[in-house]
């Protein structure tokens, strides 16, 4: 009897020990879920950002605003020493926040936290980043301008001189900071479209990486209004 009741008890404790496990488990994954969709968040935040600022975020506060992230935007931690928002890189990645945590080591939580299975916008880049997607073909277009500038678009005139800069709803894009040789310009509302204007000098087109950030389909006409268009790999002439 004696036997019996002890096979019970050891039957009964072992599942509830199981049953502890599975439901501590769950609760992870549902924080993993959850901390993967504040990335996405910041990620679309971000990308808006470009889009209206014409210009890149440099602190995390600049998205705390009603207008992306709002005002009382938190983050939620693996434990708190990832609380910080200061983990954060805004140069179109963001810190990897299962690394140095309790749970690095853990396998399920780490492979779900590198999958995409709820990934859009953002992407598992190494053990150090969690990289962003612009999906957008002017943001992409404008992170291109600002990151390799090393400068948010400034307005024509300014001085001193940048190679690329602003002009009421217009930006202008030169191949040195002199401005000496314009490459392109457009309306903001027309860069999805065209008629984007670009310089007559064939050889820029090839050479200069402006031109791969034109998006596909655009219209373009250069400064003796010959027509071209932008396809996958170049840009051709109308014929």
């Amino acid at each position: 009897m004696i036997k019996i009741f002890l096979s019970v008890f050891l039957i009964v404790n072992f599942l509830n020990a199981a049953d502890t496990d599975f439901i501590t488990k769950q609760k992870l994954l549902l924080k993993v879920k959850t901390i993967i969709q504040e990335e996405e968040s910041i990620a679309r935040a971000y990308e808006s950002f470009i889009i209206n600022e014409k210009k890149l975020p440099i602190t995390f506060n600049e998205l705390k605003t009603d207008d992306y992230l709002g005002s009382t935007f938190s983050l939620t931690s693996f434990d708190t020493s990832t609380a910080s928002v200061d983990n954060f890189n805004y140069i179109k990645k963001i810190n990897n926040r299962l690394k140095n945590t309790t749970l690095a080591d853990d396998t399920s939580i780490k492979s779900l936290y590198e999958s995409d299975l709820f990934r859009k916008k953002t992407y598992y880049y190494d053990s150090d980043t969690i990289g962003i997607k612009l999906e957008d073909e002017f943001a992409n277009h404008l992170y291109f301008l600002s990151s390799t500038g090393g400068f948010n678009l400034l307005e024509c005139g300014s001085s001193p001189k940048k190679k690329y800069c602003t002009e009421d709803d217009d930006i202008y894009i030169y191949k040195e900071d002199t401005q000496t040789n314009l490459l392109m310009y457009y309306a903001i509302e027309k860069f999805n479209t065209g008629p984007i204007i670009i310089t007559k000098d064939t050889s820029l087109h090839i050479t200069s990486d402006e031109f791969n950030y034109i998006p596909r389909g655009a219209l373009l006409y250069d400064t003796e209004a010959i027509k071209y268009i932008k396809t996958t790999n170049s840009i051709e002439v109308v014929k």
